[in-house]
């Protein structure tokens, strides 16, 4: 059943740079993002009081700004600029670009973490970053505002990275589900600011715009989270992981289908080379893991045979 959940999962993350991109001439960047997270919020929100009652868990002040400040790196920060590079590039490119958000995961929790580097990791962010670059280099030759877009969609990535850090920080008091709810929240409030200054309409959308907006917000959102936290509770993060290496391959075989986005060998090669970056580096964090668990067993054996 998790791998159902997940299956889920990945099919509907994977439609996220597609339907964006039909969305680009309909809806601006922060009124996507608000409705998206302000409802999908709202639609975890039973499931994240539900977990709170159970597991006795009290948000303090803190807690919440702590939220916010997820919210703003996720919300406002990464998903504005994912969604402006989406609609200034492509949806296959985007997807691309944005799947390598797990090399600076890497990065920042070394830095926030304390999480060890070694010498797999850093060869895998090396690997990972020449796929990043073979992917868009050809694209340079589009133009200024190319090349715009694809600094916004690496600078999504980025903070996509951040968010993650910082947000595993947070579910270590609480849980994912939790996390997300309140982080979603907060983020798409501090969208409305931006929305108002702009004169941007908040909940008006062209009538083309209404069901694609509906999915986005109600299954990508929503579901798409609910579905991986399900899928996680019985085979863990690890191959839980697995989501988002499918996610760049879907999102451009969609991207084709429906947008007749031509698929280049760069963005393939790329593609594949920023997974095995991936790889290199997941992997080197798994084994680090379990050489902790092998000193525990041995700890625990001359503890308790002492």
């Amino acid at each position: 059943m998790s791998y159902l959940y997940l299956g889920i999962t990945v099919v509907l993350f994977s439609t996220y740079e597609v339907v964006g991109r039909a969305l680009a001439e309909l809806v601006n960047p922060f009124q996507l993002n608000f409705l998206r997270f302000f409802f999908g919020g709202f639609i975890l929100l039973p499931i994240a009081l539900s977990n709170m009652k159970r597991k006795n868990i009290k948000l303090t002040g803190s807690d919440f700004l702590f939220a916010s400040l997820i919210g703003l790196l996720n919300v406002v920060l990464s998903m504005s600029f994912l969604q402006i590079g989406i609609n200034m590039t492509k949806a296959s490119l985007a997807a691309a670009i944005f799947s390598s958000n797990p090399l600076f995961v890497m990065l920042f929790a070394y830095f926030i973490l304390d999480e060890k580097l070694n010498f797999q990791k850093i060869l895998g962010l090396f690997i990972g970053l020449v796929g990043v670059v073979i992917v868009f280099y050809k694209d340079l030759e589009l133009g200024t505002s190319y090349v715009y877009g694809i600094i916004m969609l690496i600078l999504a990535a980025v903070t996509y990275g951040l968010y993650t850090v910082l947000g595993k920080r947070f579910s270590q008091k609480t849980d994912s589900v939790i996390m997300n709810c309140f982080s979603f929240i907060m983020g798409s409030i501090f969208l409305l600011p931006i929305i108002l200054i702009k004169h941007y309409p908040i909940f008006s959308l062209p009538p083309k715009a209404i069901l694609p907006m509906a999915y986005l917000t109600f299954f990508v959102t929503g579901l798409a989270y609910y579905t991986y936290f399900l899928g996680l509770t019985s085979i863990g993060a690890g191959n839980g992981s697995l989501v988002f290496f499918l996610k760049p391959v879907l999102a451009g075989f969609f991207a084709w289908i429906f947008l007749n986005e031509k698929i280049t060998i760069e963005l393939v090669a790329g593609t594949l080379i920023v997974l095995l970056g991936i790889f290199l580096a997941q992997r080197a964090g798994r084994e680090r893991i379990g050489e902790i668990k092998k000193d525990l067993k041995v700890f625990e054996k001359v503890t308790f045979n002492s």
